[in-house]
Formats: C-alpha cells, structure tokens, sequence
C-alpha cells in the first residue's frame, strides 16, 4: 500500500513538472469589444463579420474609418525553462576507449558460446625448486 502511494505521488509530481515547463498560446478573436472565440495551439476563428460593417459612410459620403470592431489577439504564456538544461558533453580519447572496451565486454559476457578461455592451451612452468619450503609456507 505505501508503495502505491509512493507511485501515485510520484506520478503526480511528474505531471506538475511537465505543465510547469509546457509553454502554449492563447488565441481570441474579439468582435465589438467581446470575446467571441478563445482556442489554445491554434488559431481563433473570426465571428462571421465582416471588417467593412465596422465602417460608417458618412452623409457627404466622406468615408470615416474607426478601428475595426473584430480584433484578433495571442497571448503566449511561457513556461519554466530553469528545469531543461543544456550540457556540453564532450568526451576525450582515453574516455572514450574506455567506454567502447566496457560496452565491447558487457555485451560479450552475455554471449557464451563465443567465450573461449585464453589460458586453456597454456602449460605451467615446471618447477626446479620446491618454493614452499624454499621460503616456509606451509598451509595449515
């Protein structure tokens, strides 16, 4: 049971971070100062108006021109970019020999039938002296 909560909780934080650094953007279409439609990632669709309505003609057919009544606007809300970090990696010879000779033994431990025993043809010494007594070891 403490374990299943652990997870949950985990998982929950895990959330948490990923919304924390998701930046998204926010787009409304405003028709006569109102908001006609909001969507996110894409772009709003207008009301159906058309801008020409917005424009009174005078009497003396002066044409007078006032700022459009349908506006469009996006907002952009940016998220946390302390958690991405950028690393320069970079290896130098002796690394990287040391890094193949270890992937090239790890992946070949696995494979047993390849493995050969170097030592298999190898013939000891013979022995002209007798070391043990030679230097007083004796195992008890």
């Amino acid at each position: 049971m403490k374990q299943f909560i652990y997870k949950i909780i985990s998982s929950i934080l895990a959330f948490i971070v990923l919304l924390a650094s998701f930046s998204f953007t926010i787009n409304k279409h405003f028709c006569g100062g109102k908001v006609a439609n909001a969507t996110l990632f894409i772009s709003a669709n207008n009301c159906g108006m058309d801008m020409q309505a917005c424009e009174n003609i005078s009497k003396n057919k002066t044409i007078i021109q006032k700022e459009p009544c349908c506006q469009d606007t996006s907002e952009l809300i940016q998220g946390n970019e302390n958690n991405q970090q950028a690393h320069e990696f970079q290896l130098n010879i002796p690394q990287v020999q040391f890094l193949t000779a270890f992937v090239y033994t790890y992946i070949s431990s696995f494979n047993k039938e390849s493995t050969t025993l170097s030592y298999s043809l190898y013939e000891p010494p013979l022995v002209y002296k007798k070391i043990q007594t030679l230097f007083q070891i004796f195992r008890i």
